[in-house]
């Protein structure tokens, strides 16, 4: 028979493996160099117990003998490991400003940074990704120009100065302070597929459901102030056409 193998950690249990390791590093480097000094700290080998590291491990890691895998492979990678913390800063600043990059843009961005000596290889976005999961890869949702231009921190801080300082100057309540919105939905419901399931015989197929097609948009307005109140919505119906029964549908709407 051959010799039995053994079994291989998940990421799950190697990332856990490695922050205990780090943890348990900085611990006893801490208290070996606190001031005033303890008078009595762990031991290496009682670190190690208290952080579940193995104890060689620990002990080349603390002497210098062997590094991190990220840092051991620095030079292998594309980007240094100060390079990525500045580009991940500059993805998060750009996205704060509605100027989201794409994977494309980013490659570019690598090539530059890099003089063109490397490029990134076909993996390299995917496992920058699992390097840094502050960040992800999503579709982000319109915005007008006028608004993006309007959406920073300066802006909306004067904003909120100029608006307390009008309720201090005029004494006006917080209840007083009230808040519309409105949002457009489609009488038909809209040519979207919605994920409501159906009851539907299982050996007829196809299957249908008669849904309108009718694109007319209701307007429906809300108002909240500022201690959580609120008033009925109201709803604005295209042309002069207006039937009561499109409101007899709950008590609290008249």
């Amino acid at each position: 028979m051959g010799r039995r193998k053994g079994r291989t950690q998940g990421p799950r249990k190697k990332e856990q493996e490695k922050n205990r390791l780090g943890e348990a590093v900085e611990f006893y480097l801490q208290q070996r160099a606190s001031n005033p000094p303890l008078q009595s700290p762990l031991s290496l080998l009682a670190v190690a117990k208290q952080f579940d590291v193995k104890y060689c491990t620990l002990w080349n890691r603390v002497n210098g003998k062997h590094k991190d895998a990220r840092e051991a492979h620095e030079t292998q990678q594309t980007l240094s490991h100060v390079q990525e913390k500045v580009l991940v800063e500059w993805l998060h600043q750009l996205s704060n400003e509605c100027e989201p990059v794409s994977k494309r843009g980013i490659r570019k961005k690598v090539e530059t940074i890099t003089g063109s000596r490397v490029k990134p290889g076909k993996t390299w976005v995917s496992r920058f990704l699992k390097r840094h999961p502050t960040i992800k890869l999503g579709k982000p949702s319109g915005l007008d120009p006028k608004r993006a231009q309007c959406f920073n921190r300066t802006t909306v801080k004067n904003h909120f100065d100029i608006l307390e300082k009008v309720l201090k100057d005029l004494e006006i309540p917080w209840e007083n302070v009230w808040n519309m919105d409105e949002k457009g939905c489609q009488r038909g419901g809209g040519r979207k597929r919605s994920a409501e399931k159906y009851f539907v015989p299982r050996n007829r197929r196809p299957c249908y459901r008669a849904k309108s097609d009718n694109l007319e948009l209701v307007t429906i307005i809300e108002c909240v102030n500022a201690q959580g109140a609120s008033i009925k919505p109201g709803f604005v119906f295209p042309g002069t056409q207006y039937e009561r029964e499109w409101l007899e549908v709950h008590d609290d709407i008249s």
